[in-house]
């Protein structure tokens, strides 16, 4: 779970100042306080590679600084470049022996190359002594043995105690949250949460962490509530931001959705993801025009963005102008062509401008580019059908069972067989299939409203209902 907050843009055009002169080798000489500016912004966006480059670059300036040597050690043990980390440990301990950071790193490096006992060994030893603030240090590696154990459950007693302890300690707020997901301890980490809370009000972290909780375990309104006192309380952590919206959306309250939406591309933007949900809201409410400008919007914007293009395309199929929409499908596709839906789209529309061939085809690279999902062989049976091409039908159907199965399918393959003139057999799937899932049971009336008059088939339907 990224954390995004909002950067300071004097710090941003720094940092892209930088990187010009970086690329031209015309940085020259920098303080130790501008280079440690510069890690701290790497480390949080997960650029690593970028800051090896620049720590490397810190110590060929300051050979002997223990903090720059922790730090690219640090770094290391991220990028799981674990062997290099534990030597460049060793040329800190050369440095500066008792420096404390240098056997928390050591002791997470170990968890991760699975010496555990050597790992415990060395937290037990920097326990003789320590300070809350080590203490708290302490636990957090330890949770890091946990992890890479996978004893998620004592990963998150580990991390319990770091966070009541240390509250406001950014890396245990975050890796709480892990480990509630890890360990499924959902109710368990809303309770935590609760007690922190209490007391320290102002926690944004632990009212995000609280959201998330509540989130697991369909809480929404709640859910809802937390994220939002957490973007109140921090006005510039955009995660709880887009969470708070996107939980919004599957209660499908879409104004209070949007009106995050738009204060965080008004906070943060202009967006183009941000402008793609936006429109996503107006789309859900049915005002398929501004969300068209919108969408404009985003795709001038970035002209890459096959999600705006997909949804644009679906505003057009929405308004039914299909020859718009069918462009901007074949744009979605072009940036890429990995979306089964965005197939399934096109080949809808094109079944509305009555151009069978290539719904045909369309409908054939939406089963093809997502076989394990039902819904587009249903979709592609469905239009078989009512084209009365039933034996066609029928062999999509044995292809669809070599990648999946559904109750949805039963019932496609039952209408089939009842236009087959195979009455008896379509009432042996039609039974299977009211008995795996009896809500789904009004495909059948979709592809075949005829079978509405069918007593047979109303006998069986009221049978199951009971």
């Amino acid at each position: 779970m990224e954390n995004k907050i909002k950067r300071d843009p004097s710090l941003l055009n720094f940092i892209s100042d930088f990187e010009v002169k970086f690329e031209k080798g015309e940085v020259g000489y920098l303080e130790e306080k501008t280079f440690l500016q510069l890690l701290e912004y790497y480390e949080d966006e997960y650029l690593y590679e970028k800051a090896l480059e620049v720590v490397n670059y810190a110590l060929e300036q300051y050979k002997y600084r223990s903090d720059f040597y922790l730090i690219k050690a640090r770094i290391l043990l991220n990028s799981n470049k674990v062997n290099d980390c534990l030597q460049t440990l060793q040329i800190v301990e050369s440095i500066a022996p008792f420096e404390r950071d240098i056997n928390i790193i050591k002791a997470r490096a170990l968890a991760m190359k699975k010496k555990f006992q050597e790992a415990y060994a060395i937290l037990e030893e920097l326990s003789a002594g320590a300070t809350t603030s080590d203490e708290v240090e302490i636990l957090i590696a330890e949770s890091f043995i946990h992890e890479n154990a996978k004893d998620y459950h004592a990963m998150y007693d580990s991390l319990a105690k770091a966070v009541m302890l240390d509250s406001a300690n950014e890396e245990a707020m975050e890796r709480i949250w892990i480990s509630a997901e890890l360990s499924r301890r959902y109710d368990d980490s809303v309770e935590l949460h609760k007690v922190i809370i209490e007391k320290d009000p102002y926690n944004y972290q632990a009212w995000y962490n609280l959201g998330h909780g509540y989130n697991c375990i369909w809480e929404y309104s709640s859910a809802i509530d937390a994220l939002e006192y957490s973007f109140i309380i921090n006005p510039e952590f955009e995660s709880a931001y887009l969470d708070c919206a996107d939980t919004c959306l599957q209660v499908k309250d879409y104004e209070k959705a949007l009106e995050i939406y738009i204060e965080a591309n008004e906070r943060f933007g202009p967006n183009n993801e941000l402008m793609v949900s936006i429109a996503h809201c107006y789309f859900y409410m049915r005002k398929t025009g501004i969300a068209k400008q919108w969408l404009i919007k985003a795709i001038k914007l970035d002209g890459y963005s096959d999600e705006a293009y997909f949804l644009l395309a679906e505003c057009y199929a929405k308004d039914q102008i299909w020859y718009n929409a069918i462009n901007a499908y074949h744009k979605a596709i072009e940036l890429e062509g990995r979306r089964e839906e965005y197939y399934l789209g096109l080949a809808k529309a094109y079944l509305a401008v009555e151009d069978y061939t290539k719904a045909t085809l369309n409908f054939q690279m939406a089963t093809q580019t997502g076989p394990e999902e039902t819904l587009y062989w249903r979709e592609y049976i469905c239009f078989l059908v009512k084209m009365g091409l039933y034996d066609e039908a029928m062999q999509v159907l044995e292809e669809a069972d070599d990648h999946t199965y559904g109750a949805d399918l039963v019932y496609c393959r039952a209408v089939t067989q009842f236009y087959l003139k195979n009455k008896s057999q379509c009432l042996e799937l039609l039974e299977e299939a009211l008995m795996e899932n009896f809500d789904e049971h009004e495909i059948i009336f979709t592809i075949a409203p005829e079978l509405k008059l069918d007593k047979d088939i109303l006998s069986m339907i009221r049978y199951y209902a009971d």
